[in-house]
């Protein structure tokens, strides 16, 4: 019985620090595996909604009477005689389609730009006119579906741009190169829950018609598709279940980094650990001055002093230019360190206690 008590003291003490490096590595690969997960964190997958929009237009243009066209007006696409435009027929269309329903206030108009440039050294046009025209007043509307729909038609009275442009050619004899900017613009507010305000999306159609050019060709400039994900956001712009992984990672990273404070300064060594941590400490770094003997040599016809610390040892070796020789005594408890100068043997013993 009690063999096996001395056995079970045993295995407990040669095993003690087990549990410490077990947590520890348990912990490590806990702090990787949620750091990994963080960074590789699809925030696509976590979106609190999405929508795409669908923009398009369509126009045709009317002709003055002519004995050159058979029909009175021409579709889209095509190259213009200026002189022979009398007006153009604007159609924008504009579908807006949501992840899920949900409170939504738009509103839109149509406004005009006339931008009329000249030519510089650069040959780059320098903006000398601007000027705004409403076509369409703003119009608001709300829905709580997932999508809505808008379809406008305008009217462009292409002759009187056109004599507009030329009497302030006439008016300031300058020579200029203008152009009608026509956007269809369109705001909204999404209701999203999980965000404090409102989301706010601005978007246009723009439809660029030269006005001074002998030849017209309406110019498309905007995006036909586009599309967005909204995530939840905290105020440094990450996801916050991507914070959370971080924290995760960063808790186990400490708990690890504390069980090895706890393991290496607070768990006391057994005396064979504090032994074997004292003899390789003193051989490592003071090998140049120890000469380590198999057998215990015979010192009887010297005067022995028994030092108290290690560095006293080191000392009289120094001074003396004279080696250590180190025996061990007892295997894995006890070593003794010699220095002999003339008629004295200087000795300090290695045992599981605290080096002096």
């Amino acid at each position: 019985m009690r063999s096996q008590k001395r056995r079970y003291r045993k295995y407990r003490e040669k095993n003690k620090n087990y549990p410490f490096i077990l947590g520890i590595i348990i912990c490590i690969i806990l702090c990787i595996i949620f750091f990994k997960i963080a960074l590789e964190y699809e925030e696509k997958n976590q979106y609190l909604y999405s929508y795409e929009t669908q923009k398009s237009d369509n126009y045709e243009v009317l002709l003055k009477p002519n004995k050159f066209y058979t029909s009175k007006s021409l579709p889209k696409d095509l190259y213009y005689a200026s002189k022979s435009i009398d007006k153009i027929i604007l159609e924008f269309k504009y579908d807006f389609n949501g992840s899920k329903e949900t409170d939504i206030n738009y509103n839109y108009n149509i406004i005009a730009n006339m931008v009329a440039t000249v030519a510089n050294n650069n040959d780059k046009g320098k903006e000398v006119w601007n000027r705004e025209f409403t076509i369409l007043e703003n119009k608001s509307s709300n829905t709580n579906k997932k999508e809505f729909s808008i379809n406008e038609k305008v009217d462009i009275d292409y002759e009187y741009y056109n004599n507009l442009a030329r009497s302030y050619e006439e008016t300031y004899g300058i020579s200029i190169d203008a152009v009608l900017k026509v956007y269809f613009n369109i705001s909204y507010n999404i209701n999203i829950q999980g965000f404090e305000d409102n989301k706010k999306i601005n978007d246009y159609i723009e439809l660029d018609i030269p006005i001074t050019n002998t030849i017209t060709n309406i110019e498309e400039k905007y995006q036909n598709i586009t599309s967005e994900e909204i995530m939840p956001q905290n105020a440094d712009g990450t996801s916050a279940t991507k914070i959370i992984y971080y924290i995760l990672s960063a808790i186990f990273m400490i708990i690890a980094l504390a069980l090895f404070i706890i393991m290496k300064k607070f768990i006391k060594k057994s005396p064979k650990e504090m032994y074997k941590s004292n003899i390789n400490h003193v051989l490592k770094y003071y090998k140049d001055l120890i000469v380590t003997v198999s057998n215990k040599p015979n010192f009887n016809h010297l005067k022995l002093m028994e030092l108290n610390s290690i560095d006293d040892l080191i000392d009289v070796a120094e001074q003396n230019n004279s080696n250590i020789i180190h025996y061990e005594a007892i295997e894995n408890e006890k070593s003794e360190l010699y220095v002999i100068i003339n008629e004295y043997l200087y000795m300090y013993i290695i045992t599981g206690e605290k080096l002096k």
